[in-house]
């Protein structure tokens, strides 16, 4: 005779399974920039991240995220030596020389954007 103990063993387990999942997406969210920057001169490549801002709702973060690529791509004054492209979730900012805007990069910034709950600190060493 089968025994209702493994069922239940089950049934408990998908239940803690399905609350997880329910407090994950209840959880609040930051929003991160994840930049790198080249610069070309010097030889020098560098990342960091920064936490940008909290929200109480993923959506309240996707919302601020695409406020950041605005504004980072609509400052109130663009040097003619810099071109800004969006791509995905990131912006790339470009910089060429002001006296030979014809030649190669100087440097090159890319800021992307992602939300993550805020138990996800993306600074954290990873396992390996």
């Amino acid at each position: 005779m089968i025994t209702a103990r493994p069922y239940m063993s089950l049934l408990a387990a998908f239940s803690l399974l399905i609350v997880s999942a329910r407090a994950h997406a209840d959880c609040a969210w930051v929003l991160w920039n994840d930049e790198l920057r080249l610069d070309s001169a010097a030889g020098i490549e560098s990342r960091s991240w920064h936490s940008i801002a909290s929200a109480s709702k993923k959506t309240e973060c996707e919302a601020r995220l695409r406020e950041e690529i605005g504004r980072v791509t609509r400052p109130d004054h663009t040097p003619k030596d810099v071109r800004f492209k969006v791509i995905g979730d990131a912006v790339q900012v470009t910089y060429y020389r002001p006296d030979k805007p014809d030649e190669k990069t100087s440097r090159v910034q890319t800021f992307r954007y992602v939300c993550l709950p805020s138990t996800i600190d993306p600074r954290a060493p990873q396992p390996k």
